[in-house]
């Protein structure tokens, strides 16, 4: 039996899907009333090419697929749609079929879930072909998962560690200290060495994971192993030819011992680790700090770090030169455009600096007139000289520091506010030394070595001084520590100091027994900072009782101070508690 067109128009018109029958010329020869009310196509539709009627040029694209079926997701007027295309022959007609099946919110779940799935297997696979361990944990501790690497690093089995808490295997022993723990506590980034109990020194990372409404859910920890670097790091110093690709390896691990920057507490590793992350791109820098705490040191640290290491860094000081001559100096002028001025002209600083860095010191000097010309600068990359018309493109990366408060000068109109936000894209706060005092004998030990070196001498420094040098203030912070050292080795009668004078008037004298005591030749600088330490610890203790209260004062975290005591053998309230005593 032969179906008339109107039958099979009426069953067509039956379906709830829209439905649309072209001829190999991509000409409508049938629709239904669902095709009709989708498309909008008019009674006179039939027989007009379906270009006519849909406009999305993937959707026609996908109409002239050679394939006898085919399938594709699409999204139409706000609706998601599943269409399928039937190539169709028959004795006198070729044409294709279209069917558009809308998707219900169930099938765009599962559609969802299905990317998910997929999505998560990939971020597995991602995870477990990591060359370094991946920890993660829930934000009580609960470790939720580990990768390959971990087991290979640590030597520790995935049964041992998944599923368990990282403060009960913390208490095991499983390592001496933990990122996650510290950054569970402090809510920050942590980086710091990490000792395993099967002897490896590793490298960890922990750093925090927060939901989009900014709660606080995980840790993710990363770690690498060192041990090896560590050896090869001492095998430098006794044969050379070492490969390139261990020499930069080493270099990720030595920030703390190249050129003047030293780290020796944690605020100044945070430091270090932003240092490698903002050298990477050319973003302006602003380095804020006390005066004497080493703002230039850090802004040659970034430059050392950046992919400009190889061209020009260039320091100028703008309160160390005369206003009426920094405008020459930073922007150059033309031949006679003033006069006593060269008759060549002259470069001014950005052109010495282009394609490198230039360091702005003490920015908050520079004048109000000037102000204006260094925020065209940073806008538009390019200077004009003094007399001259033509403007000059630099390339330069500009890093800017200053003991002043920038903001409370911009509300006293002393400096450009379009200026401060131009500097302040990134800051950097170098915190004085009284804040990390714990930095304090690793600074003696190295201004003491280099004074050594230039002067060719063997002195050393009584230990018992440096107790005084951590309970000062340090009001010149770094600077003055280094000038009160070298007034003490200059002047020092012998190759023992025993006596330093502090302060502006020298008003704070500092004098160690002169017998009978152990030189830095005698310990290592490791045993007497550990010998400090367990000093410091212990006073806190005795004046707060508690770890908490003594973890507050002290600047730390509590699991530092109950880690350390129990190194040290320091008994703990909390201990003397669980011993009844």
């Amino acid at each position: 039996m032969k179906i008339s067109a109107a039958f099979f128009q009426k069953i067509c018109n039956i379906l709830p899907n829209a439905f649309i029958l072209t001829d190999i010329d991509q000409r409508i020869s049938l629709f239904n009333d669902a095709a009709r009310k989708l498309f909008k196509l008019t009674n006179d539709a039939q027989g007009k090419l379906l270009s006519e009627f849909i406009s999305d040029q993937s959707l026609l694209r996908f109409f002239k697929s050679n394939k006898k079926t085919n399938t594709k997701n699409i999204s139409l007027k706000n609706r998601d749609f599943c269409c399928h295309l039937l190539a169709v022959k028959d004795d006198d007609f070729i044409g294709k079929a279209i069917l558009f099946i809308e998707k219900t919110e169930t099938d765009s779940l599962k559609d969802e879930l299905v990317e998910i799935r997929a999505l998560r297997e990939e971020l597995d696979k991602v995870i477990q072909s990591s060359y370094d361990y991946i920890f993660v944990t829930d934000a009580k501790g609960n470790v939720k998962q580990i990768n390959n690497a971990y087991s290979r690093i640590t030597g520790f089995k995935r049964e041992e560690i998944e599923g368990h808490n990282i403060y009960d295997l913390f208490k095991k022993g499983y390592f001496d200290r933990a990122a996650t723990i510290d950054v569970i506590e402090t809510r920050k980034t942590q980086t710091f060495t990490q000792t395993l109990k099967t002897g490896k020194t590793v490298l960890v990372t922990g750093n925090p994971i927060f939901s989009e409404k900014g709660q606080f859910i995980g840790v993710v920890t990363n770690g690498r192993d060192i041990t090896e670097l560590n050896r090869l790091k001492q095998e430098v110093k006794l044969a050379e030819g070492l490969s390139q690709h261990y020499q930069k390896e080493l270099m990720k691990f030595q920030m703390d011992t190249t050129g003047d920057y030293i780290v020796a507490s944690q605020q100044m590793a945070d430091i270090a680790d932003l240092i490698r992350r903002i050298a990477r791109v050319d973003s302006t820098v602003l380095i804020n700090g006390d005066s004497g705490v080493g703002k230039e040191i850090v802004a040659r640290e970034i430059h050392r770090n950046s992919m400009r290491s190889d061209r020009p860094y260039i320091c100028v000081n703008c309160a160390a030169i005369p206003d009426n001559l920094l405008e020459s100096e930073l922007f150059g002028y033309e031949a006679g455009s003033f006069t006593g001025a060269n008759k060549n002209g002259k470069m001014g600083i950005f052109q010495l600096a282009d394609s490198g860095t230039l360091f702005l010191d003490e920015i908050g000097e520079l004048p109000f007139y000037l102000q204006a010309k260094l925020l065209r600068v940073i806008q538009e990359n390019e200077i004009t000289r003094i007399g001259g018309t033509a403007p000059i493109p630099i390339d330069v990366r500009l890093i800017t520091a200053t003991n002043r408060d920038l903001w409370k000068m911009v509300n006293e109109r002393q400096f450009r506010e379009d200026l401060y936000y131009r500097l302040n894209v990134v800051q950097v706060r170098i915190p004085p030394l009284r804040e990390r005092k714990e930095e304090i004998p690793v600074f003696v030990d190295y201004f003491i070595g280099m004074l050594n070196k230039k002067y060719k001498l063997n002195r050393q420094i009584n230990p018992d001084l440096i107790q005084g040098l951590i309970e000062y203030d340090w009001p010149g912070n770094i600077r003055e520590l280094r000038n009160a050292l070298e007034q003490a080795y200059v002047t020092s009668p012998g190759n023992f100091i025993t006596d330093i004078r502090l302060g502006p008037q020298q008003e704070v004298h500092l004098e160690a027994e002169k017998e009978g005591k152990k030189t830095l030749c005698d310990i290592s600088l490791k045993d007497a900072m550990q010998e400090y330490e367990n000093k410091i610890i212990k006073q806190a203790l005795e004046k707060h009782v508690t770890t908490r209260k003594a973890a507050t004062a002290l600047g730390v975290s509590q699991a530092t101070i109950w880690r350390k005591a129990k190194q040290y053998g320091i008994q703990t309230r909390e201990e003397e508690e669980k011993l009844g005593l």
